[in-house]
């Protein structure tokens, strides 16, 4: 018997929580979407993703949707460091 969706989530539930298996899936099936080859996509993580609305199976393979895709994103943006940049101060005159 199929599960029912779902329904959409949002990216400010702090109670969704993505393992790091899960985050490279979805990392792959952004790559392949932009054309890049890419490795094989684990069923597991894929049927998570799938689940939550960030992939979906086709024909040709999972695929990433634009809420993976924008999942994918805005935790890419959490994630990111800070700047490296040190603002160098000149020396005092005199």
């Amino acid at each position: 018997m199929a599960r029912a969706p779902l329904g959409p989530i949002s990216l400010e539930d702090a109670s969704l929580t993505l393992s790091d298996a899960q985050v490279d899936a979805l990392r792959n099936l952004a790559r392949k979407k932009a054309g890049e080859l890419v490795g094989w996509i684990a069923i597991a993580e894929a049927r998570v993703l799938t689940e939550l609305g960030f992939a979906s199976r086709n024909r040709s393979g999972w695929e990433i949707t634009d809420a993976g895709a924008s999942a994918l994103a805005h935790r890419e943006l959490r994630v990111a460091p800070e700047a490296t940049v040190v603002a160098l101060r000149p020396p005092p005159r005199g």
